[in-house]
C-alpha cells in the first residue's frame, strides 16, 4: 500500500472472508492474496450487476470507461505528488512523538510544520474531490433518467433478488404477508381472546428493526389499535381480495415505522460505481461481446 493512502484517502478495505472453526476440524485460512482475489470478485459482481441493470448502450459504456481513465490518471498524479513530500510529514510525527514521550510541550515550530503539511494535504484532498465531482457531473449528464433512478436506488449486492429486479436488493414482504395469512387463518374465538397481544408483537417487532440510534414516538394504545384494524380488514377479505391486498395491507402495518430517506447524492453515487478503476475491464470486456 502507497504510504500516501495512509495520509490522504484511508479508503476502507473491501470486501472479506470469514473463516471460522467448527468442532474439532478446523477450516483452512486464507492468505492475505486470497482475501484480496475475493474481495475484487465480488466487487466486480457487484458491479456487474448494476451495469447489467442499467443496460448502457455502446456509447455510454465507451464515455464511462474514458472518464473512469481520467479518474484513475488524476488520482495516481495527486498520490505522486504527496509521494515525493512523504518524508516532511514523517519527519514531523517522529519529532512529535519523540516530544510527547518525553512528556513535553510541543514547540511553536514543530506545530507550525504540522499545520503547515496538513493544510497542503487538505488542499489535495479538496483538489482531488473537486475533480471527481466534476466528472461524475460528466457522466450524469450521458445518463438517461432511469438510468440515473436506478443508480440512485442501486445497493450492491451479490445475487440481486428474484422477481424481476436486477440492480440491486429490494424490500421482501413475503414473511409479513405470511405472518397476515396466519392471523387469516386464527379461529374467530381464538383471534378475540388474543388480538391485543398479537397487535402488541407486531409493534415490538416493527420497533425492533429500526436503524440504531433512531427516534420513534408512538402511542402505544393508539398503534395496537391501528394494527388491530388493518388485521381485522385482513381477516375481513375474501380469499382472492386477500391475495391482491396483502402487499398493501403489509405496507400499511409499516408505514408508522417508515423514516425519511435522505436525499441520494448522485455524483456520489457515480463517483462510488461507475469511477471505480474496477468497472473499466468490465466495460471493455461488455464492449467486446456487443461488437
Amino acid at each position: 500500500m502507497r504510504k500516501i493512502e495512509h495520509i490522504l484517502f484511508l479508503a476502507p478495505v473491501v470486501g472479506a472472508l470469514l473463516l471460522t472453526n467448527s468442532g474439532c476440524a478446523s477450516l483452512p485460512t486464507a492468505n492475505a492474496e486470497e482475501l484480496t482475489d475475493v474481495g475484487n470478485l465480488q466487487r466486480e459482481v457487484q458491479l456487474l450487476n448494476l451495469l447489467n441493470g442499467l443496460e448502457l448502450r455502446a456509447s455510454q459504456m465507451r464515455f464511462i470507461i474514458e472518464k473512469a481513465q481520467e479518474t484513475e490518471e488524476i488520482r495516481d498524479e495527486l498520490m505522486n505528488r504527496a509521494d515525493e513530500n512523504i518524508e516532511e510529514p514523517v519527519a514531523v510525527l517522529s519529532e512529535l512523538r519523540a516530544t510527547l514521550m518525553r512528556g513535553e510541550n510541543i514547540t511553536d515550530s514543530s506545530r507550525e510544520r504540522w499545520f503547515s503539511i496538513h493544510s497542503e494535504n487538505q488542499e489535495l484532498r479538496e483538489k482531488y474531490q473537486a475533480e471527481m465531482t466534476r466528472i461524475a457531473r460528466e457522466v450524469k449528464v450521458i445518463l438517461e433518467g432511469h438510468q440515473i433512478y436506478a443508480l440512485e436506488h442501486f445497493i450492491p449486492c451479490v445475487i440481486p433478488p428474484q422477481g424481476g429486479a436486477r440492480i440491486g436488493q429490494a424490500e421482501d414482504t413475503t414473511a409479513a404477508e405470511e405472518v397476515l395469512a396466519r392471523v387469516r387463518a386464527i379461529p374467530d374465538a381464538k383471534f378475540e381472546r388474543n388480538k391485543e397481544e398479537i397487535a402488541r408483537r407486531i409493534t415490538e417487532h416493527l420497533k425492533s428493526h429500526l436503524p440504531r440510534g433512531s427516534v420513534l414516538v408512538i402511542n402505544e394504545e393508539e398503534e395496537i389499535a391501528r394494527i388491530l384494524a388493518i388485521l381485522e380488514e385482513g381477516r375481513g377479505l375474501s380469499d382472492v381480495e386477500f391475495e391482491l391486498q396483502k402487499t398493501d395491507l403489509v405496507q400499511q402495518v409499516k408505514s408508522e415505522y417508515e423514516l425519511p430517506e435522505a436525499p441520494v447524492d448522485t455524483c456520489l453515487k457515480i463517483e462510488r460505481h461507475l469511477l471505480d478503476p474496477r468497472i473499466i475491464p468490465l466495460l471493455e470486456e461488455k464492449l467486446a461481446l456487443t461488437e
